[in-house]
C-alpha cells in the first residue's frame, strides 16, 4: 500500500487508527456549559481501606489504683499552682490570659500569629465581584423557560472592565455585577472566547478597586494560593479559601477542548468561576474555571494562567474578539502503525482543504502529509496546533508536504484570520 492507497481510503471514508478530528488550525471548539466535570469510577475498582489514627489500650489490673492516686497529686498540685499563679505570675509582664471561669483562673501565653491570608484577602476582595446572569434555555419538550445562574469576575481596571469565563456569561439576556459592598450593577458583554473559556463585561461605573495582575511564570509547586469568589450564590459571595498551587501546566480535556491550567488544592466550588487565583503578594495569577468531581477526589481545582489570560483580555477589550490564525485544513494523525501500513511518512494527514484559505491558495491537498514546519519535524496534529498558536494572522509558514508521485513539495502558506 502507498499513497495512492491512502488518498483512495480517504476518497472513500475508510477510517484511519488513531485520527483525531480538527478544524481549520487542527482542533474543532464549543462552549461548555458545565463549569465542572466528572470521572467515573469503575464499578469493580476496590474501594480504599479506612483506619482509625486513634490506637485505644486498657488499662492494667491495677491501673484503677493509680489513676486515682494520680488524680489525687493532680488535683493538690493544680491547688498549688493556682495559688502561685493568682499572686505571683498576675505581676509579670504577660499577655493574652484566657480565664476558663470566674471560679479557677488558668495562664495560657497565646501566640497569636496573624494567617498571611488576612492581608491577601482585605487587599483583592474589593475587587472581586459576584455576577447574575439570566438566560433563555429550552427543555427535552422544546419549551422554554428562564434559567438563572451564578457566577464570578474579577475588576481588572477603573473602567469597570471585568474579566471572568466565558461559560459563565455566555447566552445570557441579563448580566448582573454584586460590587462586594452589596451594590448591584447592569453590565454588558465586551467581547468573549469560547476557545479559552474567556469573557471581558462591563458596568458603567468609575474610579472601582481594581485587582494587581501577577505573573503566573513565575510559579512554584508548593507556594501558597488563595482563591475568591462566590461558591454556591450571591449568599456566599467573596469567599475565600486557601491552599497551595498544587501543579502546573495540567492538560486538561473540558469537552473537546485541551486547555493547560493551574492546579490548587484551594477550595472552588460551583460559583467560584471567573474568580480570582491570588499568589502571596496579594496578585492575581489565575482565572478560577473548573474542579475534577469524583467520590475518591477531594481538592483538585484548576485556573486559567493568567499570563495566557492577559492577551485574550487585551484583543477582547480592543476588538470584541480574539483574532486567531489558521492553516485552513481538517487534519488527521498519521502515527507510525499507520505510516507503515501504507508506506508513507508520519505527520498529519490532510483530509480538507478550506476555499480561499492559505492552505489551498500555497497548493496543499487532500491527502497530502505535512511533515514539516519551518524545517521542524511534526508527527502529530497536537503539534501542528501548537506551532500555528505560537503566530500571529499574516504569518508565513514553511511547510514540507509529502504528495503525489511520492514526492515532497516545500510550499509558503500564509496564516488567516480565524472566522470562529
Amino acid at each position: 500500500m502507498d499513497y495512492e492507497d491512502i488518498r483512495k481510503d480517504i476518497n472513500e471514508d475508510v477510517p484511519i487508527e488513531n485520527t483525531e478530528a480538527a478544524d481549520m488550525t487542527g482542533e474543532m471548539y464549543e462552549c461548555e456549559e458545565s463549569i465542572e466535570y466528572e470521572v467515573q469510577a469503575d464499578e469493580n475498582e476496590v474501594k480504599p481501606a479506612f483506619y482509625r489514627e486513634v490506637i485505644e489500650k486498657k488499662p492494667k489490673k491495677w491501673g484503677k489504683t493509680a489513676i486515682a492516686l494520680a488524680l489525687a497529686i493532680g488535683l493538690a498540685f493544680g491547688s498549688a499552682f493556682g495559688f502561685i499563679a493568682d499572686n505571683i505570675l498576675d505581676d509579670m509582664n504577660g499577655k493574652n490570659i484566657v480565664y476558663a471561669s470566674e471560679g479557677a483562673k488558668y495562664n495560657y501565653t497565646i501566640d497569636k500569629t496573624v494567617s498571611p491570608v488576612v492581608p491577601i484577602a482585605k487587599k483583592v476582595s474589593p475587587s472581586i465581584v459576584a455576577i447574575k446572569i439570566k438566560k433563555n434555555v429550552r427543555d427535552f419538550f422544546g419549551d422554554s423557560y428562564l434559567s438563572e445562574g451564578t457566577g464570578s469576575g474579577i475588576i481588572i481596571n477603573a473602567q469597570g472592565h471585568i474579566v471572568t469565563n466565558n461559560h459563565v456569561v455566555d447566552g445570557s439576556n441579563d448580566i448582573i455585577v454584586v460590587l462586594k459592598d452589596g451594590k448591584e450593577l447592569p453590565a454588558k458583554i465586551v467581547g468573549k472566547d469560547a476557545q479559552t473559556d474567556l469573557a471581558v463585561i462591563k458596568v458603567e461605573e468609575k474610579n472601582l478597586p481594581y485587582a494587581e495582575l501577577g505573573d503566573s511564570s513565575t510559579l512554584e509547586v508548593g507556594e501558597l494560593a488563595v482563591a475568591i469568589g462566590s461558591p454556591m450564590g450571591t449568599d456566599y459571595a467573596g469567599s475565600v479559601t486557601a491552599g497551595i498551587i498544587s501543579g502546573l501546566d495540567r492538560k486538561i480535556f473540558v469537552g473537546d477542548k485541551n486547555m493547560t491550567l493551574i492546579q490548587t488544592d484551594a477550595a472552588i466550588n460551583p460559583g467560584n468561576s471567573g474568580g480570582a487565583l491570588v499568589n502571596s503578594e496579594g496578585k492575581v495569577v489565575g482565572i478560577n474555571t473548573l474542579k475534577l468531581i469524583e467520590s475518591k477526589v477531594e481538592g483538585m481545582g484548576f485556573a486559567i494562567p493568567i499570563n495566557e489570560a492577559k492577551p485574550i483580555i487585551q484583543q477582547l477589550i480592543e476588538n470584541k474578539k480574539v483574532a486567531r490564525p489558521y492553516l485552513g485544513i481538517q487534519g488527521s494523525t498519521v502515527d507510525a502503525q499507520t505510516a507503515k501500513q501504507y508506506n508513507v511518512p508520519q505527520g498529519i494527514l490532510v483530509r480538507g482543504v478550506v476555499q480561499g484559505s492559505g492552505a489551498e491558495k500555497a497548493g496543499l491537498r487532500i491527502g497530502d502529509i505535512i511533515t514539516k514546519i519551518d524545517d521542524k519535524k511534526v508527527d502529530t496534529i497536537e503539534q501542528l496546533i501548537e506551532i500555528i498558536r505560537g503566530h500571529k494572522v499574516g504569518d508565513v509558514l514553511k511547510v514540507e508536504a509529502y504528495g503525489e508521485l511520492n514526492r515532497y513539495k516545500t510550499i509558503q502558506v500564509k496564516l488567516t484570520e480565524s472566522s470562529d
